[in-house]
């Protein structure tokens, strides 16, 4: 194999590891979001409830006409 071949061979690999280690760093950035973890999730969802209950709350609150 010449030295022009070995050059385009490690260029291409190179090329492949170099788009390889970006799809994992992509991957590896949106896990979070994807898969939240327990607390996080509790954390997401209970200030969401409270609004969503005083929300409820004030609706059935009859309407004063002044």
């Amino acid at each position: 194999m010449s030295i022009v071949g070995i050059i385009c061979l490690s260029a291409i690999v190179g090329a492949f590891a170099l788009f390889a280690a970006v799809l994992a760093w992509g991957d590896y950035q949106t896990h979070d979001i994807t898969h939240p973890t327990k607390k996080r999730q509790q954390q997401a969802t209970q200030p969401g409830v409270a609004a969503l209950k005083d929300a409820a709350a004030e609706a059935r609150e009859p309407v004063h006409a002044a």
